[in-house]
């Protein structure tokens, strides 16, 4: 599966950003203002903004867009503002060239009458853009997710701030930000922090669920049976809006973590247990099995745990190695068993951190091997609005066990750990 499947959700031309602040002052790099000038009008709608930049006790990062990653989009006589109005469609995640609706949001941001309601997203926008703490690329490629400075109020995430997911690569040398946006500058320096230069701009995630409809060739096959057997409320969250005239609210699952079958997965099946799952007498087993890869009230990234429902122990967890001939010098481990959304099973993770041990140049290298119940995760660590989304390309067998092997059975290539299934799967579906 191609990485560049998972494009992002997330990043979508926003509006203009940073403000007259210390940091633009003091970049050393000649005509560095005037390329972020569209950045500065973004930031200028939002004191709050501001004054986070502006503070000289504060240490943080900033991922900055240039004027080249947010066209300019004039607006036309014609234009009728009405079809600029801010909604949920306006808002969901579009599939297409990120600086088409660059020009889109860029237009909204030009009418003045809208200025309260736009200062309010880009102010969460530009939230997403802004990490607690200074790191340099040299620290970013540490840790696979950071935690932003933006925190949603209705309850997503059980309350803690929005993560973003980093990615570097050797060949060719590449820094990226939630798999999609390119790090083009890197450590310009400020007296309250440092800044990266991005390419285009990041969005906040959109719930699991939305985001796998980024991707259909990749989940379709997932989000079809979701959807089949009413399980949507698990992995999505969604505004509703409130009766006779009821300020609305959100619904659905405010933190979750999902292991998402890919469409192969399912392909891999034998071909008589996919006719039954998405038939009326195989619903029962299929609500099932998707259960069992849902982890409710717990967000689990590669180097983050948060359990909604208690405290977890997550350093206590950590084992000394889990390979008997490491690829690298070893950073962390650990091994955690997480009670599913079926009940009384539960999944087994087992993630080790490696630093590379081979000398390169450039920032230390680091790599992320990552199993669920024995099977290989990736792409992992995406981030969501309401939790973390991990990708498998095999079922989970609910019996806690698996085979690592296939067959061919005419041109198609076949799962043999479910070749036994008439023999359990639907007394198995029949229990309670």
């Amino acid at each position: 599966m191609k990485i560049h499947y998972f494009v992002p959700l997330l990043c979508i031309g926003c509006a203009y950003a940073l403000p007259t602040l210390p940091w633009l002052a003091q970049f050393p790099i000649e005509g560095l203002f005037s390329r972020f000038s569209r950045l500065v009008k973004a930031i200028d709608l939002s004191d709050r903004v501001i004054d986070l930049l502006d503070d000289p006790a504060a240490s943080i990062t900033f991922f900055a867009v240039p004027n080249t990653g947010i066209p300019h989009h004039q607006p036309s006589r014609g234009d009728d503002n009405d079809k600029y109005q801010l909604g949920s469609a306006f808002l969901a995640p579009k599939r297409g060239d990120e600086r088409d609706i660059a020009h889109d949001l860029g237009h909204l941001v030009l009418q003045d009458h809208r200025k309260e309601a736009l200062a309010r997203i880009i102010r969460g926008i530009l939230a997403y853009h802004t990490l607690p703490e200074k790191l340099d690329s040299a620290a970013l490629v540490q840790n696979s997710t950071y935690a932003t400075n933006l925190t949603l109020k209705d309850g997503s995430m059980d309350h803690q701030p929005l993560r973003l997911s980093v990615q570097s690569t050797i060949v060719p040398p590449r820094l990226r930000i939630n798999t999609v946006v390119d790090v083009i500058r890197r450590d310009i320096e400020a007296s309250n922090g440092v800044i990266h230069s991005i390419n285009i701009p990041l969005l906040p995630p959109p719930s699991l669920f939305s985001e796998m409809f980024v991707v259909p060739e990749v989940f379709s096959y997932v989000t079809s049976a979701i959807q089949r057997v009413d399980l949507t409320g698990a992995v999505d969250r969604w505004w509703t809006p409130g009766k006779d005239g009821d300020h609305g609210s959100f619904v659905g699952a405010e933190i979750t973590t999902f292991f998402a079958p890919t469409s192969g997965a399912f392909q891999r099946l034998p071909h008589k247990l996919r006719l039954f799952l998405f038939s009326p007498f195989g619903s029962k087993a299929l609500k099932k099995l998707l259960e069992y890869h849902i982890v409710p009230q717990i967000v689990l990234h590669t180097d983050y745990v948060h359990d909604a429902t208690s405290y977890s122990a997550f350093v206590e967890d950590r084992i000394s190695d889990v390979l008997p001939d490491p690829p690298g010098n070893l950073v962390y481990a650990y091994n955690l068993t997480f009670p599913t959304l079926l009940e009384n099973h539960v999944v087994n993770v087992q993630v080790a951190r490696y630093k590379a041990k081979i000398p390169l140049p450039g920032p230390s290298r680091y790599f992320t091997r990552f199993t669920v119940n024995g099977r290989d995760v990736g792409p992992y660590d995406i981030p969501a609005r309401n939790g973390a989304l991990h990708v498998i390309t095999n079922l989970l067998d609910p019996r806690g066990h698996h085979k690592d092997d296939y067959k061919h059975h005419g041109h198609e290539l076949v799962d043999v750990e479910w070749e036994d299934w008439e023999d359990w799967l639907p007394q198995w579906a029949m229990q309670d």
